[in-house]
């Protein structure tokens, strides 16, 4: 918001065209701070200064973000029994990393919250929790990363129940995986840190839900209320064969059961950046041509069967250079309006060496399913309409860029309106004073009538505001007081959120309040050349020590006569000589600044030399 600096003489007067027409200075709206209405995972490797694409995308985009995983950490055997917790191995150079990743999204305002693997192995992590005494420590080896690491909190991610340790393990699991969650939020909250949890959906293929459907083992209903986050990995509904990525209507059951038995405010929603490519498949037969390779043959014909049949996964950063790579453009994507998400198809060349030596040609039809910036929106417009906490992208820094301004727009679409509110005021007046304050609210240019404006102040060298009047804007959104303050400060106008408009505020304006001092001359008014004169002078407020100068106008510059100090009345004696030269000379007494008191000015009195 703007601030307007207003001359002294001119304050009543610009009340007054504010009282009857537009409101002067009154800066255009601008564009909303969004709602922040993204979350999301930054792999390891894109958070480092040699390849910082992950720290890239979410401080470029942090007004949108409520908070960041970069995912740092592996839950691992821990000899003896139990899991530890550390940095993940493959991570090289680490530590320096996650320090250099950590000032930059701290800069940025980023709330930060690691993610951590379970890499301990088959059953492991299961059995850890069904110890007390290992439960306990793994909380207390979390509790601990999150603390020493001034971390705002962390995020779980342990998959290996439901893709390494079986389902018949799952009912055992359960019980003592929620007890888990439940201490280990609890320890976090007592530290002021948040927990996150991150789980695959609830949600079976055929879009059933709750019960035995889905991954039933990590209980949503029972460990929502120990969290501060859900976050539903709503993607890799198709994994090996040819398949959509996340279609929308399994998407949307996830969520739609979720919030029947949690708090949406607490959930959010995975979204995928990504695509995967797979071998087009017709009754089972892979859909192959020219010579190609046999699955059966020796070790580099394996890999090259591999090669032309094997799935691969690709960020949606990847696509436009896939397309160019085949020869393809944006006209052969196709969008599937009822899946909301893409694919497109290209022919692999796959050339190889057979067992006598022939150089070989295979064909390998592909089709590559994935999630670009249109299916990322259509994903994350499920915040605005089942009021979660936002959506959480696998992965940044994977993204197709494209997808930022989309998002904006959106986030923006969901955030109130803002007001602009201008202020003007009287930037000098002695202590005791009123000060004239004025202001107005628009939005979109246009007058905002009857809103509480509140004026408030911040004194010199102060931290806090604290409010001193209210008023209701006019017809015309002008709005205007007349304040005494305390001393000086700075002031502003703030405006509460009123039906769709946010909270808006002014820019702060200073304002200098000067201390009223007044002078008398005790001596007489006629005096001789060097003759003694003495001057009383009152420096209010009062305060012992208060310096005070008495001050002689020569060649139109006031120069210093005399510095005294006040008592604890505020009085004082100045005692001096006079001038030598035989003339009418003009005095006057000044106060130094002190305690938030701008320097004061007496009125001005004269002394004649004869």
């Amino acid at each position: 918001m703007r601030r307007f600096p207003l001359a002294l003489g001119v304050v009543l007067a610009l009340v007054g065209s504010l009282l009857v027409g537009q409101v002067p200075g009154a800066s255009p709206v601008a564009a909303n701070a969004p709602e922040r209405v993204l979350s999301g995972w930054m792999p390891y490797w894109m958070t480092s200064p040699a390849r910082p694409t992950g720290v890239d995308s979410a401080v470029a985009n942090a007004d949108l973000f409520e908070d960041v995983s970069p995912f740092w950490y592996s839950a691992t055997a821990r000899k003896g029994g139990g899991v530890k917790v550390e940095l993940n191995r493959n991570f090289t150079n680490g530590e320096a990393n996650v320090a250099w990743a950590m000032q930059r999204l701290r800069e940025a305002g980023m709330v930060v919250l690691p993610a951590i693997a379970d890499a301990s192995g088959k059953r492991r992590m299961a059995r850890t929790l069904a110890d007390p005494a290992l439960r306990g420590q793994h909380v207390a080896d979390l509790v601990a990363l999150a603390v020493n690491n001034g971390y705002d909190g962390l995020d779980l991610d342990y998959e290996n129940f439901a893709f390494s340790d079986g389902r018949s393990s799952w009912a055992s699991t359960l019980p003592n995986w929620t007890t888990f969650v439940a201490e280990l939020g609890a320890a976090l909250r007592a530290q002021g840190k948040l927990l996150s949890v991150t789980i695959p959906g609830p949600c079976s293929v055929s879009n059933n839900c709750g019960g035995r459907n889905g991954y039933w083992v990590y209980n949503l209903e029972g460990i929502a209320p120990h969290a501060d986050r859900i976050r539903i990995m709503a993607y890799d509904y198709t994994v090996q064969s040819v398949g959509p990525i996340a279609p929308m209507d399994w998407v949307r059951a996830n969520v739609e059961y979720a919030v029947t038995v949690m708090d949406p405010a607490k959930l959010q929603i995975g979204v995928p950046t990504y695509g995967r490519a797979r071998t087009r498949t017709k009754g089972g037969d892979f859909r192959l041509s020219g010579v190609c390779p046999s699955k059966r043959g020796g070790s580099a014909e394996r890999r090259a069967y591999r090669s032309a049949t094997s799935m691969a996964a690709v960020t949606a950063s990847d696509i436009p250079e896939i397309l160019a790579r085949y020869g393809l453009t944006d006209a052969d994507v196709r969008w599937d309006p009822e899946r909301q998400e893409s694919s497109f198809r290209y022919t692999k060349e796959v050339d190889w060496t057979d067992s006598a030596g022939n150089r070989q040609t295979c064909f390998a039809e592909r089709q590559l399913n994935f999630v670009g910036p249109d299916g990322v929106l259509a994903r994350t417009q499920l915040v605005g309409q089942y009021g979660l906490n936002g959506a959480a992208l696998w992965t940044i820094g994977g993204e197709n860029p494209a997808q930022w301004g989309v998002l904006r727009s959106y986030a923006q679409s969901l955030a109130p309106a803002e007001a602009a509110v201008a202020i003007d005021a009287t930037p000098a007046v002695t202590i005791g004073q009123p000060t004239s304050v004025a202001g107005g609210v628009t939005i979109g240019g246009a007058p905002l009538a009857q809103v509480p404006v509140t004026l408030e102040f911040q004194p010199t060298g102060g931290n806090e505001w604290q409010a001193l009047q209210t008023a209701q804007t006019a017809a015309d959104g002008s709005v205007a007081f007349q304040v005494v303050l305390p001393g000086s400060g700075r002031v502003r106008l703030s405006v509460p959120a009123v039906g769709s408009t946010a909270a808006s505020q002014s820019g702060a304006f200073d304002v200098a309040v000067g201390a009223a001092v007044t002078a008398k001359l005790k001596s007489k008014k006629k005096v001789g050349s060097r003759d003694r004169i003495r001057v009383r002078a009152i420096a209010r407020p009062a305060q012992a020590g208060q310096k005070v100068v008495l001050q002689v106008l020569k060649k139109g510059t006031w120069r210093k006569v005399k510095v005294a100090r006040t008592n604890a009345k505020g009085r004082v004696t100045i005692k001096a000589k006079a001038q030598k030269a035989k003339k009418r000379w003009t005095y006057r007494v000044i106060s130094r600044r002190a305690g938030g008191i701008a320097p004061g000015v007496s009125q001005e009195f004269t002394i004649r030399v004869r």
